[in-house]
């Protein structure tokens, strides 16, 4: 059985953030005052659900991210990474959770930029070249582990459910499998779970991704080490290096890190349009074999 969905080549891997206050307890999250922003219903109600089966703040924001993984295939999923801003009450520790993803050990720059040092055309955006070491697994676990409540048999129940069960496609998705339907149709796997007899789906469609329910039940299960080792890890590599990459097998020592305890700051900020510019140089400064650190 296939344990890895094959998303990245495809649909680009992300993780939204998660806004949550309340305290663990047996009553209903309303009772308790919590307040969850996720960018679909489905991912807030799983946070929700959480809460009331006794989990805190923490529990509900790895049920959250869980979900998005498996009803957002197009801005999140367990291919990738992302950074967690937490703020424990109790004792008021703040940490940035730096889980973003790393380049392989066997990356080299060539990949990326040719003899006249012009970016390779799609190379940071299409194929094995645009892939990297997800964080976003060995995220769940280390959040789950290190500030939750509950047991990741429990926060990441949701979302094999919505991955076993299915949950019908809402027009975001609709539109982004329709502007990526060539891709999609290209790639034998990524036709059948994500198009609906090899064209876009409408609105409504049911998406069932059984593979990735096994592979979040693995994770449940194993750890860090259902995912990185074994069966998973191995085909993360082999479909990587099959799509143009040098990925050298993964370790379930790949972990996330706590990086800043100072307290939060808030300062102004600005998003730059330019996002493919700004992708090719991240990669042309951070594509080598130096990076391949800890995730």
């Amino acid at each position: 059985m296939r344990l890895l969905p094959r998303i990245c080549k495809s649909f680009a891997p992300g993780l939204l953030a998660l806004a949550l206050t309340g305290a663990p307890d047996s009553h209903s999250a309303e009772q308790l005052g919590a307040a969850i922003a996720s960018a679909h219903p489905l991912a807030t109600a799983a946070g929700h659900e959480i809460l009331g089966r006794g989990g805190n703040a923490f529990d509900a924001a790895v049920a959250v991210a869980a979900v998005l993984a498996v009803v957002e295939p197009y801005a999140s999923g367990l291919g990738g990474g992302g950074l967690w801003l937490l703020h424990r009450a109790a004792d008021g520790r703040q940490v940035m959770v730096d889980a973003r993803e790393t380049a392989p050990a066997g990356v080299k720059p060539e990949l990326y930029v040719d003899g006249s040092g012009k970016p390779v055309p799609a190379a940071t955006t299409r194929g094995g070249t645009a892939a990297a070491i997800p964080g976003t697994p060995a995220a769940l676990v280390h959040v789950a582990a290190h500030y939750g409540a509950l047991p990741l048999t429990a926060t990441l129940a949701p979302a094999i459910r919505h991955a076993r069960d299915g949950f019908q496609v809402d027009e975001r998705y609709a539109r982004s499998a329709a502007s990526r339907e060539r891709l999609l149709r290209d790639d034998a796997e990524a036709s059948r779970i994500f198009l609906d007899g090899d064209r876009a789906p409408r609105a409504g469609w049911r998406l069932r991704q059984a593979d990735l329910a096994a592979t979040l039940e693995v994770l449940a299960r194993e750890g860090s080490a259902g995912f990185y080792d074994g069966p998973v890890g191995r085909a993360l590599v082999e479909s990587v290096n099959r799509g143009g990459r040098r990925m050298a097998p993964c370790r379930s020592d790949h972990l996330p890190r706590d990086r800043a305890r100072a307290p939060a700051l808030s300062v102004p900020w600005r998003v730059r349009h330019d996002r493919n510019a700004a992708f090719r140089r991240w990669y042309c400064a951070r594509a080598k074999p130096a990076d391949a650190r800890a995730l």
